[in-house]
């Protein structure tokens, strides 16, 4: 193992059941998933930045930003494709980076991937940001409550904490950007789902169910994500907002 490496992984599938082919949708003239690619290569920390799919036209288009691809089989989510990457490569740390968020801020990824090398013995990182009015009620939006050292006690759609005596700082909303030590994330993904995580539709609750630590780190800014045709307005709003047109 390369104990100072880091790997980021973009897994990037064709067949989305909401937005089919959303990799390549076109953002300012630009496929979504350059975007990713140069979100991750401008914040400087991954040693290699590795396309994971298994559609051979995004396969393509990472190809044409310079991108490496690499060529997955079955996977039953986006982590367990970046571990089929994993498990070929000897880096310290895996970043899971969401392939349809073009306006990742930099500076998020540089957290976990600073906060995991420095801190070999925590397995895995994520991110979140002060809740705003209406998330506590927004099943869409994923809380989650730490304990007194930042580690994740629960992740729900649920409002918590309850506000029986309601907190503004209290609400904490999750920033989907996982990191991992290389370790970590091949015992996660060999863990077959549980319920709880299903009963949510969290993945993140397999490894709490486990007993797996996760540290909820202070994300340095907002990000948007792609999930259905509609959101492509608010993607290409952001990366006008922070001067990202053309590649």
């Amino acid at each position: 193992m390369d104990r100072g490496s880091v790997l980021a992984v973009i897994p990037a599938r064709y067949a989305s059941s909401r937005f089919p082919g959303k990799p390549l949708v076109p953002l300012l003239g630009v496929p979504m998933v350059a975007h990713v690619v140069a979100r991750v290569r401008e914040a400087g920390v991954a040693d290699e930045i590795i396309v994971a799919t298994d559609d051979e036209r995004i396969a393509a288009a990472a190809r044409a930003t310079g991108a490496t691809v690499e060529m997955t089989g079955e996977a039953t989510s986006g982590t367990d494709r970046v571990a089929q990457v994993a498990r070929s490569r000897p880096a310290a740390v895996v970043l899971n980076v969401q392939g349809d968020e073009p306006a990742l801020p930099p500076e998020n990824l540089r957290i976990i991937a600073e906060f995991l090398l420095a801190q070999p013995e925590v397995p895995m990182a994520t991110l979140a940001l002060p809740g705003r009015e209406g998330d506590l009620a927004d099943p869409h939006v994923v809380k989650v409550v730490c304990d007194q050292a930042g580690r994740a006690l629960y992740f729900s759609r649920a409002p918590i904490p309850y506000p029986r005596n309601p907190s503004p700082r209290a609400t904490l909303r999750h920033v989907g950007l996982y990191g991992f030590q290389r370790q970590a994330l091949l015992e996660f993904t060999a863990w077959q789902e549980t319920e709880l995580e299903r009963t949510e539709g969290l993945e993140q609750l397999r490894a709490l169910w486990h007993g797996m630590d996760i540290h909820v780190l202070a994300a340095a800014g907002e990000s948007v994500a792609v999930d259905v045709p509609d959101d492509v307005r608010h993607a290409e709003a952001a990366l006008r907002a922070r001067g990202l047109g053309a590649l």
